[in-house]
């Protein structure tokens, strides 16, 4: 079970935007978006003209870059090379997993035995269409599987169903409705959310009768965790730091909290009736949270079962055999743990050094992990409780291409107030440290996210054109405990951005490189770092990579998925506040002084695209240095392999112009 909470925030439009004027904001921007905002979101005709004259004038000017060709041939081949992810098992011993070998997208393959040849179930056709699958749940009898699909990464997301002869039929498909966390009841029956991007109801389906039952409905984001003898656990959440456990009764529709509001990752029923919960409920501040049980006689009393004393990023719970299986995180590095009830440690083998961000078992003690490193592209291994070693399930190719030089030092750095800054440093192994080195800064999406040591193909071409490559863990990051994740909420943002300047001070101050060699990237929230930067620390750097990222807090607030904007205020701060006015780059952007490239989605269900849309349109409007490009079969990034390689080429090319002068 994946249990960290994954938000998927909608692209549904809703309402006006509430225009905040303020005298830290530039009149001219004020100006610009007065009229843009005539049309930027309303206007199709002139969206769809002003999205392609952008793209032309970008493309070209990537395209005609000395580095284009080079760069596309080198990332076409490195992101051609094999994964297979998100292994699951089911009673029957069969392992269902995701793989892409030749095709645009990852499909669903399972195997019955190690090494065996791949059984694919979904149909290759899907790619000429967009669609791709977001993610999949197996039955545990192994009759069948669900699969959640979705066409050009909008994220509202479709249920069909596969059985295990691999027939497969829809099951739920509403263009503008996402379904998402599947629970099963039974073989007939399961339960899930049906989300508007206005609404949020937990449904019942019966797939023999193919009927829809309405379940509960409440304000906010939530959604089901575990089902047993007629009464669901639920998660809601306030904010990505905040949230509440509670139980329904499905016959009467009753609920009753179990928790009281903190931090509880969600929860999963044990054969006697009572719910396991990771939680920070019993833990200091500066403790990591801890795995408790709860006693639905006593509610909102927490008994501690186990301490990790280390983040753990999943576990799957095995009630037949009262142990649950998971993986914890060291300095982004993972280790296998099991343990009972009792708080027992139970022994289990362990890979080599590496990722793991999947785990999952049956009800008899197979378990099945995927797994990745600097040097080992994504596989994934089995074993069974009691068994001292693992097996590889598919092999996995690279094609030929070595990964040995791939190093990467996990690394700390002084912040403004001298609190020290996890990241991960890849450089390579040529350079010195004599100020001269090309080097990117590489921020990552959240704000509850990390920056790990995986396999990734594309800082192996980073590497080969001499780039340093370092990938901050500011505060407001997972994987360093409840405390270090909640530290960037509402004021808590200017010292997690603080962080960020520091990290490129770091590459200057260590003599790898000077601002007009530094590059600083980002997508989603680390979209949003990099527009921060862009406009309040104008130069400290020679070029900007946006991706997919906010420039206006309250306009994605209020024109994305208001199921959880109460929850994106309680991370940022209240629309039409102050303080979302501060951290809003769009307000500062006459202060931009260095070419940036800024990207969307026009299907993204998580940053509207109305809002770098009107980023790169103030920018233009501005006279910045700015491309400007929007995807129109993407949403939240691109989901077929020919438009990733096209993406990457596009951030590479732009940065090695703007670095290898």
């Amino acid at each position: 079970m994946k249990f960290k909470a994954v938000f998927l925030l909608g692209a549904l439009l809703m309402g006006a935007w509430l225009c905040i004027s303020d005298a830290s904001a530039e009149p001219r921007v004020l100006e610009i978006l007065q009229e843009a905002d005539t049309w930027i979101t309303q206007d199709t005709s002139r969206i769809l003209s002003y999205i392609d004259s952008c793209n032309q004038v970008a493309d070209q000017a990537l395209r005609n870059s000395k580095h284009w060709q080079s760069t596309y041939d080198d990332l076409s081949f490195l992101l051609g090379i094999d994964l297979a992810t998100n292994p699951q098992v089911d009673n029957t011993g069969r392992i269902y997993f995701m793989m892409r070998i030749t095709g645009q997208n990852q499909a669903l393959f399972y195997l019955d035995s190690p090494m065996e040849f791949p059984h694919q179930l979904t149909p290759n056709n899907w790619a000429d269409q967009g669609i791709s699958i977001g993610y999949y749940t197996v039955h545990p009898s192994g009759k069948y599987v669900l699969a959640l699909v979705h066409q050009y990464g909008d994220e509202n997301f479709d249920v069909y169903k596969f059985d295990r002869d691999g027939k497969f039929q829809p099951l739920l498909v509403a263009p503008a409705i996402q379904f998402r966390s599947l629970i099963f009841k039974n073989e007939d029956e399961f339960f899930l959310m049906s989300n508007d991007h206005k609404t949020q109801t937990l449904i019942k389906y019966t797939i023999s009768t193919a009927k829809i039952d309405t379940v509960y409905t409440e304000p906010g984001w939530y959604g089901p965790d575990d089902y047993q003898e007629g009464k669901l656990i639920l998660t809601r959440w306030m904010s990505f730091s905040e949230s509440q456990l509670f139980i329904l009764d499905e016959a009467t529709g009753k609920t009753k909290d179990i928790t009281k509001v903190g931090l509880y990752y969600g929860g999963l029923f044990t054969s006697d009736g009572d719910v396991l919960t990771y939680t920070d409920a019993l833990s200091t501040e500066e403790e990591f949270a801890k795995v408790a049980l709860i006693d639905l006689k006593k509610p909102k009393k927490l008994k501690l079962v186990f301490d990790p004393k280390l983040e753990l990023d999943a576990y799957s719970w095995i009630a037949k055999l009262q142990i649950a299986v998971g993986a914890v995180n060291r300095d982004g590095y993972s280790e296998l743990m099991a343990f009972d009830l009792k708080g027992k440690r139970i022994e289990v083998p362990q890979p080599e050094i590496g990722v793991i961000t999947n785990v999952a078992a049956n009800d008899y003690g197979d378990v099945v992990f995927d797994f990745s490193s600097p040097r080992v592209a994504p596989t994934f291994f089995h074993f069974r409780l009691g068994w001292e070693s693992m097996e590889q399930m598919v092999p996995v190719s690279t094609f030929g291409f070595d990964f040995s030089k791939m190093e990467v030092q996990v690394i700390r750095y002084p912040s403004k107030d001298g609190t020290m800054i996890p990241a991960l440093l890849y450089a390579p192994k040529d350079a010195k440290k004599d100020g001269n080195n090309p080097a990117v800064v590489s921020y990552h999406g959240g704000p509850p996210s990390q920056s790990r040591p995986y396999f990734q193909r594309n800082i192996a071409f980073a590497l080969s054109r001499g780039l340093v490559m370092l990938f901050p863990n500011v505060r407001g990051s997972s994987g360093y405990g409840p405390a270090w994740e909640q530290a960037d909420n509402l004021e808590g943002r200017f010292s997690a951005l603080e962080d960020d300047v520091a990290a490129i001070d770091y590459l200057i101050n260590e003599k790898w490189s000077n601002p007009d060699k530094i590059a600083i990237w980002g997508a989603s929230y680390g979209g949003y770092t990099v527009n921060y930067l862009a406009a309040n620390y104008p130069n400290k750097f020679a070029c900007v990579v946006s991706e997919v990222g906010v420039a206006d807090v309250d306009y994605s607030t209020t024109h994305g998925d208001v199921t959880f904007s109460a929850g994106w205020e309680k991370e940022m701060g209240p629309v039409g506040s102050e303080l979302t006015q501060k951290l809003s780059p769009i307000f500062n952007a006459h202060n931009v002084a260095r070419p940036i490239l800024v990207t969307a989605g026009f299907h993204d269900p998580r940053v509207f695209p109305g809002d770098p849309r009107r980023f790169g349109y103030v920018l233009k409007e501005l006279g910045k240095d700015v491309l400007y490009l929007e995807q129109t079969k993407s949403g939240h990034g691109g989901a077929q392999k020919t438009i990733l390689i096209e993406d990457f080429t596009r951030s590479y090319v732009f940065m090695l112009e703007h670095l290898l002068k």
